[in-house]
């Protein structure tokens, strides 16, 4: 899921005081009236969800930047997936030939990782990692040396550098963030800390700043992430414009590093392992040789990629409507200190979800086929403001006005005291003017599933549906809540809730499967009283 940036978000009450709805009323016919439907929704498991969770959100995937090898290597999964399916491909059409790719271009501004680093007087790289605060918008290629000098937590402003490249502690975080916004607030404010000390290095002569931790804390690898390029993981952009939260960089060039790399550098200023850091005494040290900073910026155009498969309906006329199934695969690439962004929760779990739906699809056959098209569509970009739904939505290659339904998944597989593990955060809701029929549906059989209903409209506007429903096709979106691990390193497989995940990903595929045979399509009905009116 997107951060919340500049958006405007529709007004809503607060995540969790929407009441859930009672059990369906039997006046819809439930999956069991419906065919040969449930035994395909079955095949949908927690088992093969967590095999395809697991694989996207491992280390290989390199966190899926878009753009990136990582990215990419995920549209690949999810194309042989389809493929595998039979799924027809809907992406672009080049020479002739319809592929399941729909490409658009991203430009990555960042530093060459073989020609970045920090460097011993004879070229040996100290520092494998590092958090760089270098313009790379000004493609100027960096190169300082000096002798190392130890600041500690000295103000280096009130020393005497010249010439010199500054060595001092990374602040260190405040108490844990109680909230998710908390946590990245302190991620940004480790980075103000970060330039100031880099200014006060400059005041003081310093020719570079390199800040040390025992180990870099998982909001500030958040902030740099978002804010900063370093070696391995670019800025993108799309367009003319510029990356989400652009880049403020200092005038020294600036690296904080941690672990064995800090551990590295202070053996340069043969200070001790174990040494206590804010000893007066060791301030002033110098390195008996020269330290070389390098950094090589570069820019180029790349090809972020959607993947786009249809499953073609069996009514003559109905299969030319269209109800998709939609996700991100994208997540944020690496972090400055040599970690991943795994991305498991955000969104493997809604990418597993729509792997899974596509293949239960797969395996209707004859009169249980749907009547309507089935799209599954796996976007790109989710993450640097919504790109890849952006795309398909003003380059669709099924007509948008034939487009019924969108059906979103997006973080998935965690709890939390707003969304427990028997709920599911769904928007738009009952108090939306955007509220549906298709929503009100799933509201309707969410307790066939064994999950209440809570209040996502303050993600109305925060994931990929949101440019279908700006198009006025009826969405509905399924979230959980933002946690503790929300857009950290720490968001890892292994804490998704499968079981979760299976019974939030047989409702969706319920859903779809009746908005796909229904005769008339889905419509909006703006607010109502309760989850369950129409028209008052």
């Amino acid at each position: 899921m997107t951060v919340l940036t500049t958006m405007v978000v529709v007004p809503s009450v607060a995540l969790g005081q929407v009441e859930a709805p009672p059990k369906p009323d039997g006046s819809k016919p439930t999956v069991a009236h419906m065919g040969p439907m449930p035994t395909a929704r079955a095949t949908i498991t927690a088992a093969d969800l967590k095999g395809h969770a697991t694989t996207l959100a491992s280390d290989e995937y390199e966190g899926r930047l878009t753009g990136t090898a990582g990215q990419l290597k995920a549209a690949e999964y999810f194309r042989k997936h389809f493929e595998s399916l039979g799924l027809a491909p809907w992406g672009d059409t080049v020479g002739g030939k319809r592929g399941y790719e729909q490409t658009y271009e991203v430009r990555a501004t960042g530093l060459v990782p073989e020609q970045t680093g920090i460097f011993d007087s004879a070229g040996k790289r100290i520092c494998d990692y590092g958090a760089w605060f270098v313009n790379t918008r000004k493609k100027q290629e960096v190169k300082v040396q000096g002798r190392l000098v130890w600041c500690g937590s000295t103000n280096p402003r009130e020393m005497a550098l010249q010439g010199a490249i500054a060595v001092c502690v990374m602040p260190e975080s405040g108490r844990e963030p109680r909230s998710t916004m908390a946590a990245f607030g302190e991620g940004f404010r480790l980075m103000a800390e970060v330039r100031a000390i880099a200014k006060n290095a400059d005041a003081g002569g310093a020719r570079g700043c390199i800040l040390v931790s025992k180990e870099l804390s998982v909001s500030f690898l958040s902030a740099a992430n978002m804010s900063t390029s370093y070696p391995g993981k670019p800025q993108i952009a799309r367009g003319r414009g510029r990356p989400m939260f652009g880049e403020q960089t200092p005038k020294v060039p600036t690296v904080a590093v941690d672990g064995k790399d800090a551990a590295a550098l202070l053996a340069k200023l043969d200070i001790a392992q174990g040494a206590d850091w804010n000893d007066a005494d060791l301030v002033g040290k110098k390195s008996k040789a020269q330290v070389r900073i390098k950094a090589k910026p570069y820019s180029e155009e790349l090809d972020a990629k959607n993947i786009v498969a249809v499953l073609e309906g069996r009514d003559p006329k109905l299969k030319n409507e269209l109800v998709v199934f939609s996700c991100h695969m994208d997540h944020l690439g690496l972090t400055a200190n040599g970690g991943v962004f795994n991305g498991a929760d955000d969104n493997a779990s809604g990418s597993s979800t729509v792997l899974e739906i596509a293949e239960a699809f797969s395996k209707l056959e004859g009169d249980a086929r749907p009547r309507r098209s089935i799209m599954f569509l796996a976007v790109s970009g989710e993450e640097l403001g919504l790109w890849g739904s952006e795309h398909f939505a003003s380059h669709p290659t099924w007509p948008i006005d034939k487009i019924v339904a969108d059906i979103n998944m997006d973080m998935l597989g965690r709890s939390t005291d707003k969304v427990p593990s028997d709920s599911v955060a769904l928007t738009p809701t009952y108090r939306n003017k955007d509220y549906s029929t298709l929503a009100r549906r799933a509201a309707e059989l969410g307790a066939s599933f064994d999950l209440k209903m809570t209040n996502g409209d303050k993600f109305y506007q925060r994931s990929d549906h949101w440019n279908f429903a700006k198009e006025g096709i009826p969405v509905v979106f399924f979230c959980d809540d933002e946690h503790a691990d929300y857009h950290m390193p720490s968001d890892t497989p292994e804490k998704l809730e499968y079981d979760k995940i299976e019974r939030i990903a047989r409702l969706a595929f319920t859903i779809g499967y009746e908005v796909a045979n229904e005769d008339a399509r889905p419509k909006q009905i703006g607010k109502q009283e309760d989850w369950f009116s129409e028209g008052h």
